[in-house]
């Protein structure tokens, strides 16, 4: 028995964390579902470009019509539910991006324009994470544009959430995506005079973290640093990966 015990111990380590976390749910989800299940699902639906739309944590039709064109692009049937197998490949790391959604803003930023030449550097997020706490302010610097402004933590836990501290800064933020858009950015961020290679989402993600003095942010957005990951399921975004410079 101790022999069975010892090898069910190692196999339960041996499996991945997005395996475990793929496993945890059995029941069906589908529409008409609330919750931090649903919350959860539509919070990947949009890394993988699915979702145009802030977590809500109800299921609704846009989420049906995401979940069936994953399922589609995934070789898998599409129901518009989350069941056992839905579940697995959308968090899985070999989870098919969509790259073709019409209703998804396009990257509208301005272009490199060769000012801006140094690199950043590629600090762990766990360096980023004691040097750079919640409330501390730092200068984001957009690496195609040369345009600066500054960022406050709000929080987050793999990766930083930010606001931007005043409307100018805000203003700056916007005109280097061209507006909000799903663009991901190379920035480089002064934290204590050091410049850290970082990647910037361009789309406020939720509203219950208002920037109170900068009525102009609606919810903060997101920096990735070197080895970052979601607050969802720990998961690696690809394309802040790439973005890192």
């Amino acid at each position: 028995m101790k022999k069975v015990f010892l090898l069910i111990l190692i196999v339960t380590i041996c499996l991945s964390p997005l395996t475990a976390i793929a496993a945890e749910g059995t029941e069906v989800v589908m529409q008409g579902d609330t919750g931090s299940d649903v919350y959860a699902i539509q919070r990947r639906l949009c890394d993988l470009g699915y979702l145009n739309y802030r977590p809500t944590g109800k299921f609704s039709d846009m989420t049906v019509s995401a979940v069936r064109q994953f399922q589609q692009l995934n070789d898998i049937p599409a129901d518009g539910q989350i069941g056992v197998a839905t579940r697995q490949a959308l968090f899985s790391e070999d989870a098919i991006r969509n790259t073709a959604n019409p209703q998804f803003k396009k990257v509208v930023g301005k272009q490199y324009n060769g000012e801006v030449s140094r690199k950043g550097a590629q600090s762990a997020w766990e360096t980023i994470d004691k040097i750079f706490p919640v409330g501390s302010t730092v200068t984001a610097l957009d690496y195609n544009t040369g345009t600066s402004f500054r960022l406050t933590r709000t929080g987050g836990v793999n990766c930083a959430q930010v606001v931007t501290e005043t409307p100018e800064d805000f203003e700056n933020y916007t005109s280097v995506f061209g507006g909000e858009s799903w663009e991901h950015r190379s920035v480089l961020v002064t934290i204590g005079g050091t410049e850290y290679a970082a990647s910037l989402f361009g789309m406020p993600t939720n509203n219950s973290q208002r920037n109170f003095d900068n009525d102009n942010m609606d919810g903060y957005t997101i920096l990735y640093f070197n080895n970052s990951k979601t607050d969802v399921y720990d998961i690696p975004d690809e394309e802040h990966v790439i973005a890192l410079l």
